[in-house]
């Protein structure tokens, strides 16, 4: 009897507690407790298109001329990587380095890209299959020969070829070592009725008289024979450090003869430029021998090269006053392969043609200093001065007007 009352007892103390726990009210959660978030991470793998990029005339893959310097930094993965190439007189330009430092995206500061430069093999290419280590024999079997403008002279390592004309590839060695895509030059006008002779492995051709000739460079001397080659008519005085000499196109029809050097100091090295007419047998000076830019061992430091791992490839461009000149400049690794390292669109310059009749050279006592001409008998050029074609020379240099 005790035992079933017992049992009845538990049965009605469970049952009591099981009705309380119906009507108590749900234990309120802390306010100051948070829901776990979802965190998206951002994610590493590249969107959109992957090296090897199309070499084309408006740009290099997802690099387009024209486009905001801004709006190209936001495209890079790694972040902003942008540098100021800044040497007065000489370069002036604002540079993103893109692709591991392949791909270099340079323009004015804060405005859009002007140029676009490729310094690896293996990043870009042409339709074709032209890139950063094919051969020059490549380059114009795939793209056509260098462009003809009789109002335009190139350094020869430098090469705008036909098929391409916004393109310009800097050939050393036989070898394409770097490869600029910017805004082709404009066409030439067709000044005069001369046609140049046809070049050969020797020579170039120009129409420094009307009757076509070819222009040869032996050593820091420049030939210039007649159309078929046979005949000497004129040799230049010596031309120390010469670089190129090509034919530049006049407003009268006529070639005159532009004449680049460079001058290697121990701790700066220059460039300069003079022109010429052939009046016969003699050489007739249309622009005195002007220093057009300079590096030093400080001004190269600033875009952290060395003074002689910097090079530059001008461009000219006749006009009706003078000649502007232009071109690229680039840097060389210190390693032995040589390989260039940047490539940037340098600042323009101009030098003016003399005016007046031109007079005859006169002798002087003493040699002029920074001249680019050496002589063992020198004589003072003076504005429209002749020199005789035979016969050694000097000529004063001055600062040019950038």
């Amino acid at each position: 009897m005790r035992t079933s009352l017992a049992m009845a007892t538990v049965v009605a103390l469970g049952a009591g507690l099981g009705c309380g726990d119906r009507h108590r009210e749900p234990k309120e959660a802390p306010r100051d407790a948070q829901r776990a978030r979802r965190v998206i991470e951002p994610s590493n793998e590249r969107v959109g298109p992957l090296p090897p990029y199309a070499i084309r005339a408006e740009g290099v893959g997802p690099y387009k001329l024209g486009e905001k310097l801004s709006v190209l930094l936001e495209q890079l993965v790694s972040g902003p990587q942008i540098v100021l190439f800044e040497i007065p007189g000489v370069v002036h330009r604002s540079v993103i380095r893109a692709e591991a430092d392949a791909i270099l995206v340079g323009g004015e500061q804060a405005s859009t890209a002007s140029f676009i430069g490729v310094v690896g093999g293996d990043v870009a290419r042409t339709e074709s299959g032209i890139h950063v280590g094919s051969t020059r024999d490549e380059l114009v079997a795939a793209l056509g020969a260098p462009i003809d403008d009789v109002e335009r002279a190139r350094d020869p390592r430098l090469i705008v070829p036909s098929g391409l004309p916004s393109l310009r590839a800097v050939v050393e060695a036989g070898k394409v070592t770097a490869i600029v895509v910017t805004a082709p030059a404009p066409p030439g006008r067709s000044v005069g009725d001369c046609q140049r002779p046809a070049a050969t492995e020797r020579g170039i051709g120009a129409c420094l008289t009307g009757a076509g000739e070819l222009v040869e460079v032996a050593g820091e001397e420049v030939v210039i024979r007649t159309g078929d080659g046979e005949r000497t008519l004129a040799t230049s005085p010596r031309f120390p450090g010469l670089v190129f000499a090509a034919p530049l196109r006049t407003s009268d029809g006529r070639d005159e003869l532009a004449v680049i050097t460079r001058t290697d100091e121990p701790a700066a090295r220059s460039w300069s430029i003079a022109a010429y007419r052939l009046e016969g047998t003699r050489l007739v000076g249309t622009v005195d021998a002007t220093q057009l830019y300079q590096l030093s061992n400080a001004n190269a430091r600033w875009i952290g090269a060395d003074l002689h791992d910097v090079e530059l490839y001008l461009e000219l461009t006749s006009r009706p006053e003078g000649i502007e000149v232009g071109g690229l400049l680039t840097t060389h690794s210190s390693s032995r392969t040589r390989a260039v390292r940047d490539v940037v669109v340098i600042s323009p310059a101009s030098v003016n043609r003399h005016r007046g009749k031109s007079a005859a050279a006169e002798p002087s006592s003493a040699p002029a200093t920074g001249s680019i001409f050496a002589s063992s008998a020198p004589a003072r050029v003076t504005q429209d001065a002749g020199v005789d074609a035979l016969d050694p020379a000097r000529a004063e240099s001055e600062p040019a007007e950038h």
